[in-house]
Parts: C-alpha cells; structure tokens; sequence
C-alpha cells in the first residue's frame, strides 16, 4: 500500500488515514506500507514553521514605488506584470546595501492587480510579521507554485527550492529533519516501511508556464546567469535531503521516487526503486516507447539501493485536453507484461468495466484461485524475430572531431561548451520495423551519477527513446516501429561527457519478447502489427501450446498471458 497520511497535499486528510493505516499495520506486519509524499510542492499551512522562506521557489519579483506602512493592502510597485491574480506573495526587507533580509520576510496574498501600478493584497499571512517599508525597500515576489490539490481549497501548494543548500544548514536539511519527525525511530508513521516521493524532479527549469517572469533560484531578485548556476545546485540539494533522509531513517525503511521520465530521479546509490506511472512515460498513451520504459525498469532493479523495490501504476491515462482516459485492454495487458518482463510490481489503479485488479484476467489467470498462477521466473526475457531478422549496415555521420571508431564500437567524448550529439544512417529495402542494441558505458561530470542516452528515428519525438547508462556495461535494447524504405537516421543524444558503445547490432523485423515462469509464459508484441510464432522454430514455447498447432499469432500492441499444457 502506498498512502497519503500527511497533510501536506490535502489538509485534514491524516488525522484518519494515520489512524487507519497504522491499525492496519500493527495487525498486519508482513504488508508492506509506504508513505505518498509530494516531493516537488506542499500546502505552506503544512508544518509552515519546519521551513523558512527562502526555501520556496520564487519568480523575480519588483520592489516598492511608495513607502508601506505596516497596515497598508495596497501597494504600489516598479512592474505589475510579475504578477498574477491570486498569486502568494513574499514581502522582503532591503538592506542599505540591496541585499534582501530573506529571514525577515513576510508572506501576502494577493488580491487585485491594478493598472496603475499597485496591488491589493492580504498582509501578514500564515501567522508572519506586517513591517513598514520605505520606497523602493519592499522587494515583492511570487511563489512558483501549483494548483490546490484539495477538493474546495484555494490554497496552492508552494514549490520547494533544493538550490538553497548549505553544508550545516539549508532547505534539504529542513525538509528532512521535518520527515525524519514522522518516519524516523519514535514518529507517528514509524511503522511504516518507508516512502515514495511523487514528482520529485532531478532538476527543474528557468522558466514556468504560467507567465513570462524567470525564476529567481538564487533568490537575489534579479534574473542572471547566477540562477543558472543554482538552478543546477537544484539536483545536488536533491542529493543531500534524499541522502539525510537516508541517513535519519536507516537502510532497512524503502525511499522511492517517480521515476517515469528523464528529469526525474536517477539517485540509484540512494533509492530503493522507482514508481512509474503510466508506464512507459506519462505522456505515452500508445506506448511508442515501450523500450524506454523496459530500460529503465531494468537498470533501477540492477543499479538502485538494496532491497530493490519498482512499481508500475496502471491507472487511467493523463490527457492534457480534457480528463483521463482508462487505456484500452491490449495496452494495458502490454503494460503488465512490461512490468512482469522488469520484475516490477503492479498497483492496478482503475476498475475495468466495474471490475478490481482481483479481476484482471491476466492478473488471475482467470480463476478465483489467482494466487501465484503464474509462478516465479524461470528465465530470463528471450527475443523472438516473428518474420526473420536481417542484419542492417549503418554508417556514423561523420564530422565530430571527438568521435573514434573500431568495427561496432563507438567512443564519444564530450567537446567543450556543445552537446553530445551523434547520428547514424542506414537505408531499407522496405518499411519495417527495427531493432537496436549495444552495451554502453557512461560517464558523467558528477559522482555517483548515472547518464542518459535518447535515440530519436527520423525525428520522430513520438518514437524517442532512452536508457540510463553509468560506468559500469549496461546492455540496452531499443525497439522502433514502421521505418521508412529508404534512407533513415537514428540520433543519439547523452549527458554524459564520455561514451563507449560497445557490440552495435541494428537488426530489421518485428520482434517479440517472452518470459517463461513457473507455471506459464508471457509473451509481448510491441510491434503494430500482429505477429505470428512458428512453434518449430521456437520450440520453447511448445509447452504453452496444443500439439497440433504449428504457429501461435500474437495482436498488435498486445500480451498472452499463457498456462503451461498438462496433457
């Protein structure tokens, strides 16, 4: 179970689920229970006083045209358009000298934006300190922040700001002491086994959606390439709460985060695991990158903090047009196989046609006695090429002065000031699908850090997909669907600043996977099409079959899920 027994999303909300989940709990110590934490953003009204302000993110603000007293709602400001309606505002003091007094500051809501330059708002919020202020010594700025997550709150959830580190004390030293409160020997959820961290990025961007303004990282009221600096001190923060959390709570409690796309987690020597959700990445309804998401599962069960734990969510589908959808039948089961292919487990988390997860049939096998119809493994996955494989000659495109070769190995190191970038081509007799693999080796500027590599196929952003690679061989397998006849490109792009890629083999043709277990086998097609097995030429999967039957055809974008034949 992985629940929300904190308030910092949803006010109210632990009061009951603590008492609750920690009953269940206590009767019930062989489950496995996990602390839901939002690791990107909170509800400020959440233990307000564990954090001080320049912990929260902010965008660059203004500074005051009149003086202020301490009792006035209306201000008036160098530049409105730093602001939105609504927006949670901070209220700085300036020193002489323009430094802002970040440990004096107030927080506000704003009410109104005028066009003359002033702003209505709402003084002394969450219990701060009204000052007066002379002109141009009020420093005003925005959180970045999110929508409220609460049903009927209108209060926002503040980003937190990793960049504020500091070797003795800085936010990612506040917010783990706050955790350590609750999780850590003697806290209220010290039964529980630990905790996932919802959207806790590895990095995040100068800029918001929501308007123009910059982000302030270095909360010095300018924008400047300052920011650009602490922006990439975000990860490092990251690094150590995630490493004082660690540290507080022990090896045996599991720390997971969401880890479904590239700037999420890649803190393997921390993490116990990831939680994916809506596996193979977010914004993939169709899984087009089914590759990705068998990468990275594999490579956080090999590299992550032991025990390794990684879990798909297979829910309804996000859409940013409208709400989300339930996936259809053969995607999910693609899914599943996706995840019993990694050795990830399952949180079914939508109900098809009325029915739970108990229900799913290739969850059961279709009978109510479901407990281990499957089985353990019994192999490792297996590769099966269902209208033949040819090898493909590809050449690299020439003209990186850091690229050396040496029949199918490639070693790339990174030029200075530019990004390690490199494509191949190879030509088709006609449109077929495609199949690449290689052992990478990866190194990066910073310690204990793994690098990404993407591959795109004729620019197709669709079909874009990656692995993680580290100093240690990583064997990655890429699949890609209907490339043209003709000439084609596939475009490498890493991180890393030194590569090696080792024993490349681009192969033609569909490609199906299978996984045999104890008790049955599962075989995926990730292609569009259906495919066919000869059973003669794979006579491993001979068991699963009627001895008459000569092939078996798996549908397009689909899954068996098959019992071995007792006969």
């Amino acid at each position: 179970m992985v629940v929300k027994a904190l308030d910092e999303e949803i006010p109210g909300r632990s009061k009951e689920a603590q008492r609750k989940f920690i009953q269940y709990k206590k009767d019930n110590p062989e489950k496995l229970m996990l602390l839901h934490f939002n690791g990107n953003a909170r509800d400020p009204n959440f233990d307000f006083d564990a954090l001080h302000a320049e912990d929260w993110t902010y965008f660059v603000g203004t500074y005051s045209a009149d003086f202020v007293s301490k009792n006035d709602t209306r201000i008036f400001v160098e530049n409105t358009d730093a602001f939105r309606k609504a927006d949670d505002i901070a209220i700085v003091p300036v020193a002489d000298n323009g430094e802002l007094i970040w440990h004096h500051a107030e927080q506000a809501k704003l009410l109104q934006v005028h066009k003359d330059e002033s702003i209505m708002v709402k003084r002394g919020v969450f219990s701060s300190d009204t000052r007066s202020y002379q002109k141009g010594k009020a420093y005003i700025a925005a959180h970045v922040s999110q929508p409220a997550a609460a049903p009927g709150s209108k209060q926002a959830l503040w980003r937190y700001n990793f960049s504020n580190t500091s070797n003795k004390d800085g936010m990612p030293e506040r917010l783990a002491k706050n955790l350590i409160r609750y999780l850590g020997e003697g806290g209220m959820l010290s039964l529980f086994d630990g905790v996932e961290f919802d959207v806790l990025a590895d990095v995040r961007g100068l800029n918001h959606p929501s308007r123009k303004t910059s982000i302030d990282y270095n909360f010095d009221g300018i924008a400047s390439q300052l920011d650009k600096i602490a922006q990439q001190q975000y990860r490092e923060g990251v690094k150590r709460f995630l490493t004082l959390l660690r540290i507080g709570m022990g090896e045996s409690k599991l720390i997971l985060a969401d880890g479904n796309e590239s700037n999420q987690q890649r803190e393997f020597s921390i993490l116990n695991g990831i939680e994916s959700e809506t596996w193979p990445s977010h914004w993939d309804p169709n899984v087009e990158q089914w590759s990705s998401g068998i990468n990275r599962h594999l490579f956080w069960k090999k590299r992550s903090f032991l025990p390794s734990l990684n879990y798909i969510k297979i829910g309804k589908l996000p859409n940013k047009n409208g709400p989300s959808t339930a996936p259809s039948a053969n995607l999910r089961r693609l899914r599943v196989a996706g995840a019993l292919f990694t050795d990830s487990v399952i949180s079914p988390a939508h109900r098809v046609n009325g029915r739970g997860g108990d229900k799913w049939p290739e969850l059961t096998g279709g009978t109510r006695d479901y407990k281990n119809w499957l089985g353990k493994p019994s192999s490792e996955i297996s590769y099966y090429s269902s209208d033949g494989s040819a090898p493909v000659n590809y050449t690299f495109v020439k003209g990186e002065k850091n690229i050396s070769y040496k029949g199918s190995d490639i070693h790339i190191r990174k030029s200075k000031n530019k990004a390690l970038k490199f494509s191949l081509t190879f030509e088709l007799d006609k449109v077929s699908d495609l199949s690449l693999k290689f052992t990478a080796i990866a190194k990066s500027n910073l310690i204990d850090r793994a690098s990404f590599i993407s591959i795109t196929p004729n620019n197709s952003k669709s079909q874009k997909n990656m692995t993680w690679a580290d100093e240690l061989p990583f064997t990655g397998h890429f699949y890609f669907k209907d490339i043209a006849k003709g000439k084609n490109t596939l475009t490498f792009e890493t991180d890393a600043i030194e590569l090696i890629l080792n024993g490349i083999k681009l192969v033609k043709g569909a490609k199906l996977i299978y996984r045999e277990f104890e008790g049955g086998v599962v075989i995926a097609n990730p292609s569009r099409k259906k495919q066919k097995i000869a059973l003669d030429k794979e006579r491993a999967l001979t068991p699963y079959f009627d001895k008459k039957q000569s092939q078996i055809i798996v549908p397009a974008k689909d899954a068996l899920f098959l019992r071995k034949r007792t006969y």
